[in-house]
């Protein structure tokens, strides 16, 4: 049998490197991994999703059951790959060996986990997937008012969609502009300005440090 090429990730990149293989071989094995549910999306959704009204489930284009079918692939969900050997050609999934032809690592960008004190810190809601979307968007449900952490481009686009989604919202970063590794101060002022205009508050050149429970409540 022929080992497969094995992707590890099905985000934009994994699935868009599985349909272009597709095209150029319909036969070699496909094997693509995951540690989330395997639904196809457009991830710049993820920060828009509010402002539309739409949950996880209406930002899913496709299941991994129908991805499978359409690449004709095999295609395993919350499953972490645990150990890699390049000199083996081998990859494990906890005590499962599996032996590829050729790997390629697609997982992408990993969300930044602030250390913060107090007994709310699990309270904290990294997106970075569809999974991630839907758990905020449960947490979401009933609350009024939202902190960010971060005030470069997704954590902008954030701001911008919750407030267009009804949230009051306060955006805490320690750099002194919005963007700054896009933008210089006068188009970052011009944004924080349309923000500010939107009803979004801006904590800059200041950090978290401590989030806290009080009653059905976060203190920052």
């Amino acid at each position: 049998m022929t080992a497969p090429i094995v992707i590890i990730g099905t985000g934009l990149a994994g699935y868009n490197l599985a349909r272009e293989l597709r095209k150029l071989d319909g036969d070699i094995p496909l094997l693509l991994i995951t540690r989330d549910d395997g639904r196809s999306y457009s991830k710049p959704m993820l920060s828009t999703g509010f402002a539309m009204n739409k949950d996880a489930e209406s930002l899913g284009m496709a299941s991994a059951g129908a991805m499978a079918a359409q690449l004709k692939a095999e295609i395993r969900t919350h499953t972490e790959v645990t150990r890699l050997e390049p000199a083996a050609q081998r990859i494990w999934l906890g005590n499962e060996p599996v032996v590829y032809r050729d790997l390629v690592i697609a997982w992408g960008a990993q969300t930044l986990r602030v250390p913060l004190a107090g007994d709310a810190a699990d309270a904290v809601h990294p997106i970075n997937d569809l999974l991630d979307y839907g758990h905020f968007r449960a947490a979401a449900q009933g609350r009024k008012r939202v902190l960010i952490m971060g005030a470069g481009l997704i954590g902008c686009e954030f701001a911008n969609d919750l407030r267009l989604g009804g949230y009051e919202v306060d955006v805490v970063a320690p750099a002194e502009q919005l963007m700054p590794g896009l933008l210089p101060p006068q188009p970052a002022a011009a944004v924080r300005q349309g923000l500010e205009a939107l009803g979004a508050r801006f904590h800059l050149g200041t950090v978290a440090e401590r989030l806290d429970r009080h009653g059905d409540a976060l203190s920052a």
